[in-house]
């Protein structure tokens, strides 16, 4: 199968990154990769150092990082993220 045909870069869904990313997040829910369990973001333990960790509040597993630098943002997400529109 040629994947050229099927395939765009990033650019092509950033309109809908915009809307995904502008939701109110802490209502939005999160299955765990290591556990299975689902619960609500804002339910998820924070810890503070060099950045932000969220932690699965069923296994304690890591479900989020955020560090913020001068000019931008890190972030990584773990496990299925449900955003409501």
């Amino acid at each position: 199968m040629d994947t050229s045909e099927v395939h765009t870069d990033g650019n092509g869904v950033a309109g809908m990154l915009q809307q995904i990313f502008v939701t109110e997040i802490t209502a939005a829910r999160r299955v765990c990769d290591s556990c299975g369990e689902e619960h609500p973001i804002g339910a998820h333990r924070a810890y503070s150092g060099a950045g932000t960790v969220l932690r699965c509040p069923g296994c304690g597993d890591v479900a989020a990082f955020v560090s913020e630098l001068p000019n931008e943002y890190v972030i990584g997400l773990r496990g299925a993220w449900r955003l409501r529109r």
